[in-house]
């Protein structure tokens, strides 16, 4: 829901244009509320989680394996950002996830004291991202037009070379914003897994059912307001005004408080329907596959080198074809699995890793450990 603007309406995500009409401008508030910002976090907290698996132990051959396995994601995450989306969130995960060991030996009280630096220095970043913004809008607003061109006319190899000139500037705003948050994340899901907090979600079930009255109650309010200050200014066609930037810092602060009151409702939910969601978790399973399946597919309908309809839909259709992509990749993700114990591109991840053979707690075949490189940059 996230990355489909970026992939299909502009490299800066929402336009003016995009956003004409009720349903499009309603469609655009809906996914800056319940998505953007939110997502990317709930993800980096699992990758925290499961990295925990393969630094249990701290056995030495076990670390070689996680620092291979981070290389490998950072290989993934450069292909994927050149070839189909320079937007990527793998090459973070990869850097941060490499800082998270030297921090897997620590105790859990460092641990909440990196926690919390981590989130001051990322307040501190949105803030004062949110500022530069304001005071110089154009240079905020006006960074990819070269790219937005190669994507609306230009051929396969034409649109990597402009990805590729465009990635430093993009992946550099992206840390920035993106990365200290989800490194707080990060730590979080590392202290949760020596819990094994999800190990069996009806054991602190009123733990869970607080985190999603904070979440719905305190949390959604807070981002439908961001949410209605970005589209406003995106709308008006200048959405690093003040109003617009304000709305930035405010929504990317605030989004853990929402993204803990979904861990709470699902979790929540589990602990009374345990399979509730069994219908995603081929997906889950095959998150690489699918994450890079995604930008694969929108590249292929919305760049010129595909259908071509780059910059000429709104943003109703846009989001519409994300969640459809999607849909199909979960359909294709249910019958991998039924034929192979992998997706393909986990399997080339747990090759150049070294965990073919790594175990999950329950003593079968890894899912997280050998499987979840973490997805998504919503």
């Amino acid at each position: 829901m996230v990355n489909a603007a970026f992939l299909g309406i502009s490299a800066n995500g929402f336009t003016a244009g995009s956003l004409e009409g009720p349903a499009n401008r309603w469609t655009a508030l809906l996914v800056v509320t319940f998505a953007q910002g939110k997502f990317y976090l709930l993800f980096s907290f699992l990758f925290g989680y499961s990295a925990s698996f393969l630094l249990r132990d701290h056995q030495r051959s076990h670390r070689r394996r996680y620092l291979r396995r981070m290389l490998a994601l950072l290989g993934f995450g450069l292909a994927h950002a050149v070839g189909f989306f320079v937007g990527d969130i793998l090459l973070t995960y990869a850097i941060l996830g490499a800082l998270l060991l030297s921090l897997s030996r620590c105790s859990d009280r460092a641990l909440r004291r990196w926690t919390r630096v981590a989130i001051a220095v990322a307040v501190f970043l949105l803030l004062g991202l949110s500022s530069l913004a304001a005071i110089f809008p154009a240079e905020s607003t006006g960074a990819l037009p070269g790219l937005n061109r190669a994507l609306a006319t230009g051929s396969f190899v034409e649109a990597s070379l402009a990805r590729l000139e465009a990635l430093p500037t993009v992946w550099v705003s992206m840390f920035l914003l993106q990365g200290p948050m989800a490194f707080a994340a990060f730590v979080v899901g590392l202290r949760a897994s020596r819990r094994r907090l999800l190990a069996d979600p009806g054991s602190d079930l009123e733990g869970w059912r607080s985190r999603a009255r904070w979440g719905w109650r305190i949390g959604l309010p807070l981002q439908a307001i961001a949410a209605w200050m970005q589209v406003e200014a995106i709308a008006a066609g200048t959405p690093f005004s003040v109003g617009g930037a304000a709305g930035l810092a405010l929504g990317f602060s605030t989004a853990p408080i929402l993204t803990a009151g979904y861990v709470g409702s699902i979790a929540t939910a589990l602990s009374r329907r345990p399979n509730f969601l069994a219908w995603v978790t081929p997906a889950g399973r095959m998150s690489l596959t699918v994450y890079i399946g995604e930008s694969t597919l929108l590249s292929l309908v919305f760049a010129a080198y595909g259908l071509g309809s780059f910059g000429q839909w709104k943003a109703l259709p846009v989001v519409a074809t994300g969640i459809a992509s999607w849909g199909l990749l979960l359909f294709l993700a249910g019958w991998w699995r039924k034929h192979f114990a992998r997706g393909p591109l986990e399997w080339v991840l747990a090759v150049l890793a070294g965990t073919r053979g790594s175990v999950d707690e329950a003593g079968g075949k890894s899912s997280l450990p050998g499987e979840f490189p973490g997805t998504g940059s919503g």
